[in-house]
């Protein structure tokens, strides 16, 4: 029942290892955050079953609701989708990592967060989502904004920020778009890159992406 994910999974690892053969990079550093939304929890233990542990999701509810019922403790949860100030304090709760931080409240509300629970360890990573390509219809924080913002992060709210995060504009070459935020993150030293998806992670790992989300992939049937 579940012979096309396991399947499809494997042939991505091994895809990824033939990628950074050819660019002598070390395949283990690449992390693949499979995308779970809307996925049903059978599919999603098959993986767990299968070794992997990484996963992303998009909607809160959804996932707490799902992920309640998944009893594996050793698994990592991508925060993937938009982040609203109002749900941060059940976000962080919730998964390991948070990918889209864009904006000041969202910031102050996560510091706000990390003080009142100071005595306790284990805080979620958190990368900055910027807007590679300036889209008026995607989030994100400019290119032109990301050192003023960081800096914000760093001075004003305390935080300490490992990673960025972006989507190549659709119909355009991702490789020129990825090309950039390597060289972005380079600068800024955010060692964390989550970028690349289904349809040109091959090009995000070609410019030094560490996480690649990938979702349909994995569970659409061929």
């Amino acid at each position: 029942m579940y012979k096309h994910i396991i399947n499809n999974y494997s042939e991505l690892r091994l895809n990824v290892k033939r990628i950074c053969k050819k660019i002598n990079r070390d395949p283990n550093s690449i992390n693949i955050v499979v995308v779970t939304k809307n996925q049903k929890v059978k599919d999603i233990s098959a993986l767990l079953n299968f070794g992997h542990m990484s996963f992303g999701e998009n909607r809160e509810k959804e996932s707490y609701e799902k992920w309640k019922d998944i009893k594996n403790q050793t698994k990592i949860l991508h925060y993937i989708g938009a982040l609203q100030s109002k749900k941060v304090k059940n976000i962080m709760d919730h998964f390991n990592v948070i990918e889209t931080l864009d904006s000041e409240s969202a910031a102050k509300n996560i510091s706000k967060y990390i003080f009142n629970k100071k005595n306790q360890a284990g805080f979620p990573k958190i990368f900055i989502q910027i807007n590679i390509g300036n889209e008026t219809q995607k989030r994100g924080i400019l290119i032109s904004d990301l050192r003023s913002f960081l800096n914000m992060c760093k001075v004003r709210y305390n935080l300490s920020i490992s990673g960025a995060m972006c989507m190549a504009p659709v119909g355009k070459p991702a490789e020129k778009y990825f090309a950039l935020m390597q060289s972005i993150c380079k600068e800024t030293n955010l060692n964390d890159i989550s970028m690349g998806m289904s349809n040109d992670y091959e090009e995000a790992i070609l410019n030094g992406s560490t996480n690649i989300r990938i979702g349909s992939l994995i569970f659409d049937k061929s």
